[in-house]
C-alpha cells in the first residue's frame, strides 16, 4: 500500500514538471495546478514550463497566458484561464479554483458576472477652464479591482490572443424584410420650402464634394473589413435562437437597433454598445436610469453618459421610439441596423466629407445631404449603407473594424471579468440581459463627438 502511494505521487510530479502536456491529466490534476499557480516561486517556474507545452503545440494563445503567468499572483489566474481553453471538465475545475482565489484579483467573480461593481460616492471636483466645482465620480475599490482585470484583458485581446466568438469574416445582415420602417430621412428630414431646399442642394451636391466622398470610397474599399459594418445577423440569430422568430427579432430590434442609436451621441462603438446594455441592464431588472453619471457604475460613464442614458429612457422605457423628421440620424443608425441597407446614416465623420467645418447637417437639410450619398452609391453600384460605411473608413483614414468584432471584444472582456463560458455571455448579457457586459471604460471626446453629443442633446429635445 506504501509503494502505491509513493508511485501515485511521482506520477503526479512527473505530470506537473513534464514538457509535453500529460494526456490523462484529470481533475485534481488540474485542480493541483491552478492552485500552485499561485505560489511564488512555483507559479513562476510553472508558466515557465507551461509556455514550453505550448510552444511545442503551436499554442500561441497559451504562449501569451504563460508569458502573463510569469507575473507573481496574475499567474495563477492566467493559468486558470489556459487550463479552461483545454476541454470543459478541466474548464469548470479552473473557474472553481479562481473563484477559491477571488480575493487575490480584489472582488468576487459571482458577484461581478451577476451586478456592476459598487458605486463610490461623488466627490467635489472643480473643472479646469471655468473654475466651478461640481460632483464628479469616483471609482470603488471594486470597479478599480475590475478595471485592471479588464485592462489586462483588454492588451491580450489587442494583442489577437482569443477566439472571436462570431466569425467576423461570415457576418451577415439581419432580415430587413422582418423589419418594416415608419418614415423615410429622405423625404421627412428635409426643409419644407423649395428655396431652403435649393440653397442646401447648392451648398452640399457640387462636384468638389461628390469627388472628394468618391476618393474617400475608393481608398476605404482597398480595406475588405470597412464594408458591411452594419452586418449584424449574427446576433440576431442569437436572438431568434433563444425566444423564437417573431419574438426573437422584435427584442433584437428594440434591444440592440434602437438602444444603440438612443445611446449613440459622441459615443464611440464601444461606449455606445456599453451604454445600450446598459440600459438593458437595468430596465430588465425593473430599476430607474440614474439621473446623474457619478451613479452609474464601472465601466459606464463618459461626458455625455447622462444625456445618452436619458434619451434611451425616453426612446425605449418611455416609448418614444424613432422618428425620421425629428431623429434622422438615429433613425437611420436604426434601420441599418435591422437590415436596411437603403439608409445612410449621416454622422460627423461623413459630414467631414462635405465641409471639414461642419460636424452635422445644419437645420433641416439631412434628407438633402444624404440624398447626395444614394446617389453617388447608386454610381459605385453599391446599396448607400455600404458606401456610407466605406466612405467613413477612407474619410477618417483607420482600418476596417465591424460592429460585429466590437461585440466580440465586449463577450471576450466579459468573459475575462466574471470568468464566464463566452456563450453564457453572449446568452445573459446579450440576449437576455440580465447580467453586465464590461467594455473599456469611458473615454474623453473629441471635439466632434462633443459637436455631435450637443446636437443629438438638442434632437432629443424635440421628442
Amino acid at each position: 500500500m506504501a509503494n502505491e502511494i509513493i508511485e501515485a505521487l511521482r506520477n503526479r510530479a512527473r505530470k506537473l514538471v513534464a514538457l509535453d502536456t500529460p494526456e490523462d491529466q484529470d481533475l485534481v490534476d488540474v485542480g493541483a495546478d491552478v492552485g500552485a499557480g499561485f505560489v511564488p516561486g512555483v507559479g513562476t517556474a510553472l508558466s515557465v514550463r507551461d509556455f514550453e507545452r505550448a510552444r511545442r503545440e503551436g499554442d500561441k494563445l497559451g504562449m501569451g497566458l504563460s508569458a502573463v503567468g510569469m507575473i507573481p499572483v496574475v499567474g495563477g489566474v492566467t493559468r486558470g484561464i489556459s487550463k479552461a481553453r483545454k476541454g470543459k471538465e478541466a474548464g469548470d475545475a479552473t473557474v472553481s479554483a479562481l473563484r477559491k482565489k477571488a480575493g487575490d484579483v480584489g472582488y468576487d467573480r459571482d458577484k461581478i458576472a451577476q451586478q456592476f461593481p459598487d458605486v463610490a460616492p461623488p466627490v467635489m471636483q472643480k473643472d479646469a477652464k471655468t473654475g466651478k466645482e461640481f460632483l464628479g465620480k469616483q471609482k470603488s475599490a471594486e470597479a478599480i479591482a475590475v478595471e485592471k482585470v479588464r485592462k489586462a484583458a483588454q492588451k491580450d485581446i489587442d494583442a489577437g490572443n482569443y477566439t472571436p466568438f462570431f466569425n467576423v469574416q461570415d457576418r451577415f445582415y439581419a432580415d430587413a424584410s422582418q423589419y418594416p420602417l415608419q418614415g423615410n430621412t429622405l423625404t421627412d428630414a428635409m426643409p419644407k420650402k423649395q428655396a431652403t431646399i435649393d440653397k442646401y442642394t447648392a451648398q452640399f451636391d457640387t462636384p468638389e464634394i461628390r469627388k472628394r466622398l468618391t476618393d474617400a470610397y475608393k481608398r476605404g474599399a482597398k480595406d475588405p473589413m470597412t464594408k458591411d459594418w452594419y452586418a449584424m445577423g449574427q446576433l440576431e440569430a442569437e436572438f431568434i435562437k433563444e425566444y423564437g422568430p417573431e419574438k426573437g427579432r422584435a427584442l433584437f430590434k428594440e434591444n440592440f437597433a434602437d438602444a444603440m442609436a438612443a445611446t449613440t451621441g459622441g459615443a464611440d462603438p464601444t461606449a455606445n454598445l456599453l451604454m445600450s446594455y446598459y440600459g438593458n441592464f437595468l430596465r430588465q431588472a425593473g430599476k430607474a436610469v440614474p439621473e446623474n453619471a457619478y451613479s452609474m457604475p464601472y465601466p459606464i460613464g463618459g461626458r455625455y453618459a447622462t444625456g445618452n442614458m436619458a434619451m434611451y429612457d425616453k426612446v425605449l422605457n418611455q416609448g418614444a421610439g424613432l422618428d425620421a423628421a425629428k431623429t434622422p440620424k438615429r433613425f437611420d443608425f436604426s434601420a441599418n441596423f435591422l437590415g436596411h441597407r437603403d439608409r445612410a446614416t449621416m454622422d460627423e465623420q461623413m459630414m467631414s466629407g462635405f465641409d471639414p467645418n461642419l460636424l452635422a447637417p445644419p437645420g433641416d437639410s439631412y434628407g438633402i445631404v444624404e440624398g447626395v450619398v444614394h446617389k453617388l452609391a447608386k454610381q459605385q453600384g453599391v446599396q448607400p449603407a455600404n458606401f456610407q460605411d466605406v466612405t467613413w473608413a477612407g474619410l477618417k483614414g483607420t482600418t476596417g473594424k465591424p460592429m460585429i468584432q466590437h461585440v466580440n471584444e465586449a463577450i471576450e472582456r466579459t468573459a475575462r471579468v466574471t470568468g464566464k463560458a463566452p456563450e453564457d455571455v453572449v446568452r445573459d448579457s446579450l440576449v437576455r440581459r440580465t447580467h453586465p457586459l464590461y467594455g473599456v471604460g469611458a473615454t474623453g471626446l473629441g471635439a466632434a463627438a462633443i459637436a455631435a453629443a450637443l446636437r443629438n442633446q438638442r434632437e432629443d429635445e424635440e421628442i
